[in-house]
């Protein structure tokens, strides 16, 4: 019997060991087709976005961004010289895609799905380890959900995937940390780190994350030990530090640039209270539009930024009596809830217009990429919740449950296709935009832009004169009217709007001696000298006000040069002007500054003949 037990104790043992293997091989497959169902998704979803164009800021910095085109301005994109923000690692993306794709956008969108794919396989994995249920259907959802087909559809956004990659990447490696095996380890911490600053230089509206790295650590330590003690607290603050110290240098390094780009455009954000009241109300907008995304648009209707009501504070009051309620009842099951909105509202501090960013220039506080890393939170305590459903012995709930979360999904799938399709092209993204926020001046000015390049002239007049009533402060928005009612031959309306677009630009002595300057009175300038012509056709001899307006158009284009003297065309267009005036030597010089410039120019070519075949 004694020589009998010790092999009775082993056949026992290898059978536990091999009771624990069969799972994982079973685990495989069923782990590689859930990897699978989200690629599927989240490809499917965003097929139309691979048929897309350039829309928008990708303009800006893409297709129009004299950084992308050699190794100096890959230089000048870290130094942050010539850029109006700094993600520079984005930018080097964007570098390295222009060589790659030129022109072609699909490449560009390709690029952003497989990050978006990448982020939705983050999410799950992160949820997973922190032992949240439902964590594959949480990064599913985030995969396809139509709120981050912003995010995804618009290629100005690889900013938002980047740094949600290096961001979830920092966040699982920061947790590893509180592995006993791993306490110590210098890979994964500086991993954690490393990642993080990467997150920062790709958006720094990842500024958040320190509070999220506590959060998330505190909450596994929670479900794993039940209480975390004092050391645990104090071990998690030192090793923190640093990343709050990287959050708050490229937060200051960001808010200059943004400061330096705004210049003294006036962007309303409001006084004190009505930021907090706006915040508040952000936030609850937020958590809406994650759960009930309806009539989605690019640029929403403008906030209030004018001093709140007292009935105004009822979001703000809200939310603290949830919070509080949420952390108070604790121990009766309201933990993962307090855990997720507080992640919630920290990850949309930064954007909750508490401090003057650019992005509030439209108008309005709120935009579908600016709670693209906020949504993982409320998903996870929303999945956790199907999870809790799911588990139930009754199996009439269990089919209730499958049923509903399919259709919401397939909903969900159907929408998100719907916008990617949106954001094919300016024409449909913004066509949808005013049919929803017909009060949206960058949508008008945008669709302006694209009716003057198709030479529809009278809608490109409509829409630049709406976003002039909407943003009268704008000059650009001044400039661009004036050159839609020339084409339309309104010369007198269109002089006029040159001269409030420089009316206001003169009024900001940054912006007074600025590029814009040069080409606003050149404009004017043409206007001037056509109207002059227009008023001497049918005149024995030049007329006084056809002489007044040839002086000041003159005078428009020598004060353009002196702003930018490197401009061909107003060298030619002055040139002209003086050799019809038979102010012959004036105009010798502005002519071969044309040609030396751009030496096959015809008009200045034959100009200069004529003039110098005059004089033999």
């Amino acid at each position: 019997m004694k020589s009998r037990a010790p092999s009775l104790r082993i056949k026992l043992r290898r059978g536990k060991e091999r009771a624990r293997v069969a799972p994982a091989k079973v685990a495989l497959p069923q782990q590689a087709a859930l990897v699978a169902a989200i690629i599927v998704a989240v490809v499917v979803v965003y097929l139309p976005a691979l048929r897309g164009d350039f829309v928008w800021d990708d303009f800006l910095l893409i297709t129009g961004n004299p950084l992308l085109q050699n190794f100096s301005g890959l230089l000048e994109i870290w130094s942050g010289g010539r850029t109006a923000d700094y993600f520079p690692l984005t930018n080097t993306v964007f570098w390295i895609e222009h060589h790659l794709f030129g022109a072609n956008a699909t490449g560009y969108h390709a690029v952003n799905i497989l990050l978006q794919i990448a982020n939705a396989l983050l999410v799950w994995r992160l949820l997973k380890q922190l032992n949240i249920p439902g964590a594959w259907l949480a990064g599913l959802i985030f995969g396809i959900h139509p709120v981050h087909v912003a995010s995804v559809a618009w290629i100005s956004e690889l900013k938002n995937l980047l740094a949600m990659l290096f961001a979830l990447l920092s966040v699982l490696f920061f947790l590893k940390l509180d592995n006993q095996r791993l306490r110590n380890s210098v890979t994964a911490y500086s991993a954690s780190l490393v990642f993080f600053a990467l997150a920062l230089l790709s958006k720094t509206q990842v500024v958040f994350l320190p509070f999220v790295l506590l959060l998330c650590a505190w909450w596994r330590d929670k479900k794993s030990a039940g209480t975390k003690t004092n050391q645990d607290l104090r071990s998690d603050a030192i090793r923190s530090w640093p990343f709050f110290a990287l959050a708050i240098f490229l937060g200051l390094v960001t808010m200059w640039f943004q400061s330096r780009g705004i210049g003294e455009e006036e962007i309303v954000i409001g006084s004190l209270p009505r930021r907090f009241v706006n915040a508040a109300m952000a936030i609850w907008w937020y958590a809406g539009h994650l759960f009930a995304p309806v009539r989605l648009m690019a640029i929403y209707p403008n906030w209030r930024f004018d001093p709140p009501q007292v009935w105004e504070w009822l979001p703000l009051i809200v939310l603290l009596c949830v919070l509080a309620g949420l952390w108070h009842w604790w121990n009766r099951g309201t933990g993962g809830a307090f855990f997720a909105v507080a992640c919630f509202i920290v990850a949309l501090l930064p954007s909750l217009g508490l401090v003057r960013m650019a992005y509030v220039r439209s108008g309005t506080l709120v935009a579908d990429h600016l709670q693209y890393f906020a949504d993982v939170s409320l998903l996870a305590l929303f999945c956790a919740g199907v999870a809790y459903a799911w588990n139930q012995r009754q199996r009439a709930t269990k089919i209730a449950t499958a049923t509903i979360v399919t259709l919401l999904v397939g909903v969900m799938g159907t929408y998100a296709f719907d916008r990617a399709e949106v954001y094919r092209n300016e024409e449909t993204l913004w066509q949808d935009n005013l049919s929803k926020n017909p009060d949206a001046w960058q949508a008008h000015i945008m669709m302006a832009q694209r009716r003057f390049k198709q030479e529809r002239y009278a809608e490109a007049a409509y829409h630049a004169g709406r976003a002039a009533e909407l943003k009268p402060e704008l000059a650009d928005i001044h400039n661009e009217l004036g050159l839609a009612y020339c084409r339309l031959e309104r010369f007198e309306d269109g002089i006029a709007e040159y001269r409030k677009a420089l009316q206001l630009k003169e009024a900001k002595p940054s912006a007074a001696r600025s590029a814009g300057v040069a080409k606003i009175r050149a404009n004017l300038a043409n206007a001037l000298a056509i109207t002059a012509n227009h008023l001497s056709e049918s005149a024995p001899t030049i007329p006084e006000e056809a002489v007044r307006r040839y002086d000041e158009a003159i005078r428009q284009y020598e004060e353009a040069l002196e702003i930018d003297p490197q401009q061909p065309a107003i060298h030619r267009n002055l040139g002209m002007l003086l050799a019809q005036l038979g102010r012959y030597d004036e105009a010798i010089p502005h002519l071969r500054a044309t040609l030396q410039m751009v030496p096959n120019e015809p008009v200045a070519r034959e100009t200069l003949d004529a003039i110098e075949a005059r004089r033999r």
